[in-house]
């Protein structure tokens, strides 16, 4: 990475921002609807400004429910919309840009592409127990529990929250977190959004405003993934990627892990979820 990199990545942040701040601006005074779309959207939704993913020349909105495939639909989405990242001193094999955030776009446009009845609006979503598991085994299994450390922002995260919701959860450079104790910190955090790998799939999905048009499944990750690159025109060699697994979490089956009285703790913390998107509560074999 060159040393001139994080300067580039934040110079592109703030310009992104100022960009979308001028153009609220622009709005409240020529477009009181769409700053109006905007705040309500802002008010209620969870992250709205990192979770709603745009390709505004193929009329996509993929709303992102991490743990839930996001890294690969990403990637996915960069190939059909086949912009290339702009970089001051390109390294090495160019590649696509990510489907940017609703602030790489006006408010204005953003109404326009939210409320048009061409747009294709989208997510994935998970079974809560494998999701739950994976979010484990990616996010904590075998991290040393000390704040601060590379690439472990989530560890930071439940350091800070841990004696709220259990003093006796482990803690120190000594320990790490299991899995039963991981369940205990995550059914505490489903509601409290605090980290959107933790937050119930149903919040992150209900936007305001936006009405999702499918919502494919991760356990027919390929048969749903084909149905949404059809819809956006992908093409032949991508519809084919498509079933190269993106970063995949390393854990055995579910019933390697789970009791029933924790498969019973994370259907009583995610039943939104499991009501919602059709999952059953005996689906720790699936």
């Amino acid at each position: 990475m060159g040393v001139f990199y994080p300067l580039e990545v934040k110079a592109k942040r703030l310009w992104r921002d100022a960009n979308w701040f001028a153009s609220s601006i622009a709005a409240s005074l020529g477009n009181a609807e769409a700053n109006a779309f905007y705040r309500k959207i802002k008010a209620e939704a969870y992250l709205p400004d990192e979770l709603i993913r745009v390709l505004p020349n193929r009329n996509v909105i993929y709303v992102v429910v991490p743990k839930a495939a996001s890294t690969r639909i990403r990637t996915l989405l960069a190939k059909v919309g086949g912009q290339y990242s702009r970089r001051l001193k390109a390294r090495g094999p160019r590649k696509f840009r990510e489907p940017q955030g609703l602030r790489s776009m006006t408010v204005s446009s953003f109404y326009e592409l939210a409320t048009s009845p061409k747009t294709f609006r989208f997510s994935f979503v998970r079974n809560p127990y494998d999701r739950l598991l994976s979010g484990w085994a990616n996010k904590f299994q075998g991290k040393p529990l000390i704040m601060g450390a590379p690439g472990a922002p989530e560890v930071d995260d439940y350091l800070r929250r841990r004696a709220q919701i259990d003093s006796a959860l482990p803690a120190g450079a000594d320990k790490t977190l299991s899995f039963p104790d991981f369940v205990i910190f995550a059914t505490s955090s489903a509601t409290t959004r605090s980290d959107p790998h933790l937050q119930l799939q149903d919040d992150i999905l209900s936007v305001p405003g936006i009405e999702l048009e499918f919502v494919g499944r991760m356990e027919r990750f390929n048969e749903d993934c084909a149905y949404v690159l059809d819809r956006i025109g992908a093409t032949d060699d991508i519809k084919h990627e498509a079933t190269n697994r993106v970063n995949p979490s390393r854990h055995g089956t579910l019933l390697d892990y789970y009791t029933s009285e924790m498969a019973e703790r994370v259907y009583r913390a995610y039943e939104r979820d499991f009501d919602r998107f059709g999952y059953s509560r005996h689906s720790l074999g699936v």
